[in-house]
């Protein structure tokens, strides 16, 4: 579990984006010490499916930048959004020194914020004059 006085400063939030659009997703979490942070994702309509993100993901249209001082402070960013980009991204964290261990179960160590982005296909339209 988290230590003492811990829990989300700022959780990520849900967004609608267009094809070829950016977002970023902002997580803020304090706790002694200091939580480490991860982002996960799960495909709409499929919230048993989370698989962790990583900096440079999806061919390098993801990104992940994450501070530690007093909180940690971290910013997923994609960029070039697909339709493939839809679903529940979810931010996870933790200062429990056991969280990674594989015999504990990660439900009792993490605590989790969740955002849905719902990528939407992005209409064009070309006149062209004769």
């Amino acid at each position: 579990m988290l230590g003492f006085s811990s829990g989300f400063v700022k959780s990520p939030k849900s967004e609608t984006k267009l094809t070829g659009d950016t977002f970023e997703l902002y997580c803020d979490v304090d706790g002694n010490p200091t939580p480490e942070i991860q982002w996960w994702y799960a495909e709409t309509n499929r919230v048993d499916s989370f698989k962790q993100l990583w900096d440079g993901a999806r061919k390098r249209r993801v990104s992940i930048n994450t501070a530690y001082g007093a909180n940690g402070v971290s910013v997923l960013g994609i960029r070039r959004l697909t339709l493939e980009d839809s679903g529940t991204y979810e931010c996870r964290a933790s200062n429990d020194p056991k969280r990674n261990d594989l015999r504990q179960n990660p439900a009792t160590t993490w605590i989790r914020a969740q955002a849905t982005i719902s990528v939407l296909r992005s209409e064009w339209s070309l006149y062209c004059s004769t």
